[in-house]
């Protein structure tokens, strides 16, 4: 088609140097007479070079050549042989270290877009409605399973994405974090031990350590989690259930292959044991196609899958979900008793703002604005850190997994803390003595961009950087 023939060509003189990295693309109008074609055709060719990150549009200003992503080799993976720990006890209590390591917000701690990158005034309209909508039954107490109408409307929403299942079968949380805790309590009980993938989200490890269970650590493999070892566990009986997160997954920001995810549900299946999979990044893939989840090839319902819209559009509304299978009666119980419902009017706002299409539209946006600020981080850092450093290449979502070999990231932190520099470090990612030569940064927020927000963040990824340069240089 001749949107894609333009499109190569102009690829070419990128690769070819005809067209460099931050300068100004044509605009549409003079593309229209520089190859002779409609307004409809140059606008095809500039969204897919956008979507294949070659372009970057910026507001007010026109569409720009990005920067091509650096090489850069990749963290290598931990070999270890899986054991049951206490997240309470022994080489580090991760329910307590992030409030008390961490001098609060910034930019490159919380795994977190910018504000300003958010629809912040369109959510606002879309509550207001969906309050009005509500209209006397804004005195109700909530449904226990949540909102028919919000209900509904992700029914449809995930059924775009080739997702099928039933407003039925989907329970309403207090955003993702809520909906894995209920779906733990739901299948496990007090010194139970939960599989999980390492390294680990520390918000999960937190909220495992809060509720008494114990943890065996799968280790990430440069093809996924480690199979082998899980199965092992749920053979033997020490697991009596899996949480994992399989989308663009926090700290790596990496993926598990549909292989891995169909794979995954078949061992539920086979040992009947619950896998409860956190996928809160699914939609924020930079691919076109979104991935589909582990709960997609549950055919038994073993698999509880979790999400919310806290990554995706605003953390205030707390509002998730979870999908039990066949764990429904139990989950929307606990969810009941531990909460009482999810508040009404946040809910009917936030379906008016899907049912309308405006989320959709939101998340074709923010994926590409991400899939930039991701390719800016990874090009910066390779740029600043040591020749050694190893990134992540995430698939999507907003976080950067690093490790510098010989890194003492104790000492890291500390300097981190003193500079006002918000960080996650690789110890608060698991149970075990690993990771002290990683560190996680938030790319949520851009960095070339003329705004203090931006500023900000350009400030503290230097400050890091040259503090790890000058570290490894002593």
């Amino acid at each position: 088609m001749r949107y894609k023939t333009i499109a190569d060509q102009i690829i070419s003189d990128i690769e070819q140097g005809t067209r460099v990295a931050g300068t100004r693309m044509p605009p549409l109008r003079a593309l229209t007479k520089l190859y002779g074609v409609s307004m409809t055709t140059a606008l095809n060719s500039y969204r897919l070079l956008e979507e294949l990150g070659w372009i970057v549009a910026k507001p007010q200003s026109g569409f720009y050549v990005t920067q091509p992503l650096a090489e850069q080799k990749t963290p290598t993976p931990p070999s270890f042989q899986s054991r049951m720990t206490d997240p309470n006890q022994g080489h580090s209590k991760p329910f307590i270290a992030p409030s008390v390591i961490n001098p609060g917000p910034g930019p490159l701690g919380i795994s977190q877009m910018c504000p300003s990158l958010m629809p912040t005034d369109a959510v606002q309209r879309s509550l207001k409605r969906g309050i009005q909508r509500l209209g006397r039954r804004l005195h109700d107490y909530p449904d226990r399973q949540g909102e028919k109408t919000l209900r509904h409307a992700l029914e449809r929403h995930f059924l775009a994405y080739g997702f099928p299942f039933s407003a039925d079968e989907l329970v309403i949380t207090n955003g993702c974090m809520d909906a894995v805790r209920v779906a733990l309590e739901a299948t496990t009980r007090r010194g139970d031990a939960v599989a999980i993938s390492s390294p680990c989200f520390s918000g999960l490890l937190e909220l495992l350590a809060g509720l008494s269970r114990k943890v065996v650590e799968i280790p990430y493999t440069e093809e996924g989690i480690d199979l082998i070892q899980l199965e092992q566990h749920l053979k033997n009986g020490t697991v009596k259930a899996g949480l994992f997160s399989t989308s663009h997954m926090n700290p790596q920001g990496t993926s598990l292959s549909p292989a891995q995810k169909q794979a995954l549900a078949a061992l539920a299946s086979q040992y009947k044991t619950p896998i409860i999979e956190d996928d809160v990044y699914m939609e924020l893939g930079y691919e076109k196609v979104t991935p589909l989840p582990a709960k997609h090839w549950d055919s038994d319902g073993y698999i509880l899958w979790c999400g919310s819209v806290s990554k995706t559009l605003t953390a205030g509304y707390r509002v998730g979900w979870c999908l039990p299978g066949r764990y429904l009666p139990d989950v929307v119980r606990r969810n009941e008793f531990s909460h009482f419902g999810v508040n009404s009017p946040i809910q009917m706002g936030l379906a008016d703002f899907i049912a309308t299409g405006q989320y959709h539209s939101h998340l074709q946006k923010t994926r590409l604005r991400l899939a930039n600020q991701m390719r800016q981080y990874r090009n910066a850092l390779v740029g600043l850190l040591p020749a050694d450093a190893a990134l992540s290449n995430p698939t999507g979502g907003m976080v950067l997994w690093v490790q510098v070999p010989g890194l003492n990231t104790t000492e890291l932190i500390k300097a981190a803390q003193q500079k006002g520099i918000s960080l996650r470090i690789g110890s608060q990612f698991t149970t075990l003595p690993l990771y002290h030569d990683c560190f996680r940064i938030n790319a949520g927020w851009p960095l070339e961009e003329d705004t203090d927000e931006s500023r900000l963040a350009s400030r503290h990824l230097h400050a890091l950087a040259e503090w790890v340069a000058r570290n490894r240089e002593e």
